[in-house]
């Protein structure tokens, strides 16, 4: 299959840039250690009581599994999209006998799975350590897990597919990008769990698509999110991953249609 083989070629070619993905993996370490010594330093503070469902290896752990998430949900954001489409390479794209957005979703998918062997899994395996993490205790739940970060991923790629495309309408799109990932860092679960955020605050984060980049599949991992709390964060992310692929979708046809009446 024709999409298969480009996530493999996107696999594939990641491969070539292993200085980087050192360095990032070094660095994601490194800045794991400080989130994860805050987080003890809190809880010391506290006399180790829970905070909101949280123990301190929970808070650890989590520190461990947003760091390897970062990479493969790609939390900075990416701009490959909108360059082809600022360049005017899109017009050669445009006559490939596929469809342009399953194009990048493909590779997309081929540079997470490549992202979770090369700095995921390392990260969590160099955490075991210096920590004592917290693991899944049964089969379901890292089953359910599975299913939810690959969840994430769908949802990351839905909503930085509709952020490069904002480069049809803008001279330079870049900064668009820039604020629209600004609310990825903020709500995604990346800087604390959102649990540890105010009530109505919390409330409204949760239902926010960058709730099921690092937040939604963490609490997963550690048990948190259970019974229906599972169930509806699962649901959350299935309806925001369908419905951003889907408006990315829509977003893209009205996009083309623009170029081709501008005659770009």
């Amino acid at each position: 299959m024709l999409y298969l083989a480009l996530a493999r070629l996107s696999f594939r070619r990641m491969l070539a840039y292993r200085a980087a993905t050192l360095a990032g993996l070094g660095t994601n370490f490194f800045f794991g250690l400080l989130r994860a010594f805050v987080f003890i330093a809190l809880f010391a503070g506290s006399a180790g009581q829970p905070v909101a469902g949280y123990d301190v290896g929970a808070a650890v752990t989590y520190t461990a599994l947003t760091q390897a998430f970062i990479a493969p949900v790609m939390i900075w954001g990416s701009y490959d999209v909108m360059q082809t489409i600022r360049t005017g390479q899109i017009a050669s794209d445009l006559t490939r006998p596929l469809d342009f957005q399953c194009f990048w979703l493909a590779q997309d998918l081929g540079r997470a799975a490549f992202h979770v062997v090369a700095r995921g899994v390392p990260i969590m395996a160099a955490y075991t350590l210096v920590f004592d993490l917290t693991w899944p205790g049964s089969g379901g739940r890292w089953l359910a897990f599975g299913v939810s970060a690959v969840l994430a991923v769908l949802t990351s790629f839905g909503w930085r597919f509709i952020v490069n495309l904002a480069a049809f309408w803008t001279v330079d799109a870049i900064g668009v990008g820039r604020m629209a990932f600004i609310g990825v860092l903020l709500f995604s679960g990346l800087v604390v769990p959102l649990g540890f955020m105010p009530g109505a605050l919390q409330t409204v984060a949760r239902l926010l698509p960058f709730a099921g980049f690092m937040n939604t599949p963490s609490e997963i991992f550690l048990g948190i999110a259970t019974g229906r709390g599972l169930a509806v964060g699962l649901g959350l992310q299935v309806a925001w991953a369908a419905g951003l692929i889907g408006l990315g979708r829509a977003v893209y046809v009205r996009g083309v249609r623009r170029l081709v009446i501008q005659g770009g």
